[in-house]
């Protein structure tokens, strides 16, 4: 932010081109058109543009457009750099950002902004807005945006924070921001605990479920707005993180039916999709899709990741679309997982370069698309919903039949030919982390699987590259700084 008043406006169309804007721009974004706050909440079209601005905010370039992913993806041991260009996340992936590094900043600045929006967005409400819509309309709204800013606080945790997992929540995390920041008289604020942002994660998202409507009237906002079964979901991936095994299956059990086939009993019927490269495919509404983020010829993601993971030139021969390559994957990471089945169809994301100088290489071909690179990003998968509690069951209850019984819907919606047992709590508590390696890979989760389980990021020695060290919990470099943008004018640190 900048030394000056600095004035709040509420979108009101897609918030546009905020990627190379200074810290008062992400803080508060200038949309196409702008109208003050005074008059922002006046009818019930500017309301609803604005919940569609915050969705938009969340989805830009720096976070979930790709950027949260990206840089996660990066630090986590599945993915090698080919050129170490440091605008193409190559400090994220050899473990060295510092608090000027763009890829630190441009998260924090991101998610921030998406906390903002919603503060401002929720204040507003409570003046006005509730006023315009209704009470039914105005809760609707609000909990879209307090799950929304649960989201933003969670993913920002898994790369600014120790896990809560190490000592109960007790580290300094995150400045909690829960009204709207309009200038530098109101900026100043310390951080709190770990465990006091996760209790506020929970509480919006608390809020959210009792308050989202049970489900759209199309299949694609059942994919990309918050709906009751959204909040849930997300509820089990908290809990996860947390370790609180217990809550995991409490909620995890209001959307995942009793036994095989698994689906969700009211609501959006969220359940597997039959064929997981439907998932990564057009109309990327399936079943499977409980959160996405969409986009479209007109409206695309900022530093994508298909352009990111797909080959370029003679490397993508055969493939039929392309990339600029800068991330190929380890031939020593998931990859090389022995209990994955060569005819697993998981294995139609991974790519091999047929000739040439890299004959040979893998890639990740998750995200298909050429130019303008228009895939949908999952943000959650129904997959990740029973992979959670099958966890958490195996936690609680060590070898549990029903926990065998979901790790076997994911594994053999892909592998029907595999069943996959364990002998002890250890073990299946392996194979579940396994599985979840081998189903998430590309999507952003084993960097935070990795922060929660307290593990070491693990070592990248490519062949003919240069190898970048393991690095342990605990050590400086195991979770980002501050960026110095938010050092500079929050005193309250």
């Amino acid at each position: 932010m900048k030394k000056k008043q600095i004035n709040i406006f509420l979108v009101v169309a897609l918030i546009v081109s905020a990627a190379a804007c200074n810290k008062n721009e992400k803080l508060n974004p200038l949309p196409t058109t702008l109208i003050s706050d005074l008059s922002a909440f006046e009818t019930p079209d500017r309301i609803s543009n604005q919940v569609n601005g915050l969705y938009a905010t969340y989805k830009q370039g720096g976070f979930w457009g790709s950027g949260y992913l990206y840089y996660s993806e990066a630090r986590a041991g599945d993915f090698i750099a080919t050129n170490l260009n440091p605008t193409r996340g190559a400090l994220s992936y050899q473990m060295i950002v510092d608090p000027a590094t763009a890829d630190v900043a441009n998260v924090w600045e991101q998610g921030y902004q998406v906390i903002n929006g919603c503060n401002v967005f929720i204040e507003g409400m409570e003046k006005q807005g509730n006023a315009v819509v209704g009470d039914e309309t105005g809760k609707n709204y609000v909990a879209e945006a307090r799950f929304l800013r649960a989201l933003a606080y969670y993913y920002l945790l898994q790369l600014y924070a120790d896990p809560y997992t190490k000592n109960a929540g007790a580290s300094p995390a995150l400045p909690l921001r829960l009204t709207a920041n309009r200038g530098l008289a109101d900026y100043n604020l310390a951080r709190s605990s770990v465990a006091q942002v996760y209790n506020q994660v929970i509480s919006d998202l608390n809020f959210a479920e009792q308050n989202l409507p049970d489900q759209y009237s199309t299949a694609l906002l059942n994919t990309t707005r918050a709906h009751k079964n959204t909040a849930i979901a997300a509820k089990t991936n908290v809990y996860l993180s947390m370790g609180k095994y217990d809550s995991v299956v409490y909620e995890a059990n209001k959307i995942v039916s009793a036994s095989a086939p698994f689906a969700a009993p009211s609501g959006v019927a969220n359940a597997l999709a039959a064929d997981i490269t439907a998932v990564f495919k057009a109309p990327y509404t399936s079943a499977e899709s409980v959160f996405s983020m969409p986009f479209s010829a007109t409206d695309v993601p900022g530093t994508s990741l298909g352009n990111a993971y797909l080959p370029d030139g003679t490397n993508a021969t055969g493939l039929g679309t392309s990339g600029t390559g800068d991330f190929y994957l380890f031939e020593n990471g998931v990859v090389n997982e022995p209990s994955w089945s060569a005819d697993d169809k998981r294995r139609s994301f991974v790519f091999r370069t047929p000739s040439g100088p890299n004959t040979g290489r893998l890639w990740c071909v998750k995200y298909r698309l050429s130019s303008p690179y228009i895939d949908f990003i999952p943000v959650i998968r129904y997959a990740e919903v029973l992979l959670n509690l099958a966890e958490a069951l195996a936690n609680l209850n060590g070898v549990d039949n029903k926990a065998l019984a979901l790790l076997n819907a994911v594994r053999n919606r892909s592998d029907n030919a595999t069943t996959i047992t364990a002998g002890n709590k250890q073990e299946l508590i392996d194979k579940i982390i396994t599985e979840r390696h081998i189903e998430f890979f590309g999507e952003g989760i084993r960097n935070a699987d990795l922060m929660r389980l307290q593990k070491p990021v693990p070592a990248k020695t490519p062949s003919g590259g240069s190898p970048v060290a393991a690095v342990a919990p605990g050590t400086s470099n195991y979770i980002w700084p501050i960026p110095n943008s938010e050092a500079l004018y929050n005193r309250g640190l």
